[in-house]
C-alpha cells in the first residue's frame, strides 16, 4: 500500500515559514505573498504566483515554482494526486504504470515535447526545494512524462500525450529490450540521472519520501553504481517493466 497518502492533501500547503531562513525580509514578503496567491490559485492562475518570486534563489522560492507548475498542470489538491496514488492500493500487476500514466504532464503544453520541457523544469524546481516529498513528486512527474514520450514515439505519435498503463508498459519493455535503439539511450540516461539524485536524497537519507517507491528502487538498484546514469536508468526501467 502506498505509504504517506494521508499527507498528500498537504503537498501544496507550503508555508512561508521555511522561506524565512536565509533570505531577507523583502524576499520573505514576496514569498509569503506568492504562497497566499498559490493557496487560491487555479490551473489558469498559478503562473502569476510563480512570477512573484522571479529572481529569488531560495528553497522557499523554488517551492513556489515547483508547486505552481504542478497546479498549472492540473494537480489541484488533492484529486489528481489521489487518483495516482490510489493505483498503488489496487491488486493490479500494472499499478506502477497506472500511477505513471496519471503523473504524466499532459496539459502544460500543446505538444509532447513542450510537456517534457515543463516536466523537466518542474523536476529541477522541486529538486532545489529541500523537501523530500516535492523532490519525489518532481522525479516521478519527469520519469512518467519521459515514459509517455517513449510511448508516443513507439506508436509514431498516435498515442497522444495521455498513454494508458498498457502503453506505458509497452514503452518500458521497448526501453528494456532495445536500449541502444534510436533515442532510447538518451531517455534511459535522463531517467537514470533524475532517479539517482532523488533516490539518494529521498530514500537513503533518514525516513523515505514514499516507502512503496523507495522499496522498488532499493530492489532495482542493488549492486548498481548509483553514479552511472545509464546503469541506474536501465535497472529502474527493467524493474518497472516487470
Amino acid at each position: 500500500m502506498f505509504q504517506g497518502k494521508k499527507n498528500l492533501s498537504l503537498v501544496f500547503a507550503l508555508t512561508a515559514v521555511t522561506a524565512l531562513v536565509s533570505c531577507g525580509e523583502k524576499d520573505a514578503d514576496k514569498i509569503g505573498k506568492a504562497q497566499l496567491c498559490l493557496d487560491k490559485a487555479t490551473q489558469g492562475t498559478a503562473a502569476e504566483c510563480k512570477a512573484m518570486v522571479d529572481g529569488i534563489e531560495t528553497s522557499g522560492a523554488y517551492s513556489i515554482r515547483c508547486s505552481a507548475n504542478f497546479i498549472n498542470e492540473g494537480f489541484t489538491a488533492p484529486a489528481r494526486f489521489k487518483q495516482a496514488f490510489d493505483a498503488f492500493d489496487t491488486n493490479s500487476n500494472n499499478n506502477t504504470e497506472t500511477f505513471m500514466s496519471v503523473m504524466t504532464f499532459k496539459n502544460s503544453g500543446t505538444t509532447m515535447d513542450q510537456n517534457m520541457t515543463v516536466a523537466s523544469e518542474t523536476n529541477d524546481y522541486c529538486s532545489k526545494t529541500g523537501s523530500k516529498g516535492l523532490r519525489f513528486l518532481g522525479m516521478m512527474a519527469f520519469s512518467s512524462t519521459t515514459m509517455a514520450k517513449a510511448a508516443y514515439d513507439l506508436t509514431s505519435g498516435t498515442s497522444g500525450t495521455t498513454p494508458d498503463a498498457t502503453q506505458i508498459n509497452a514503452a518500458l519493455t521497448d526501453l528494456k529490450n532495445n536500449p541502444t535503439s534510436g533515442s532510447n539511450p538518451a531517455k534511459i540516461a535522463a531517467i537514470g540521472t533524475v532517479v539517482s539524485s532523488t533516490y539518494t536524497a529521498t530514500c537513503q537519507s533518514g525516513s523515505s519520501a514514499n516507502q512503496s517507491i523507495c522499496d522498488q528502487l532499493d530492489d532495482a538498484l542493488k549492486g548498481v553504481d548509483i553514479n552511472d546514469p545509464a546503469a541506474v536508468g536501465a535497472a529502474v526501467i527493467s524493474k518497472w517493466a516487470n
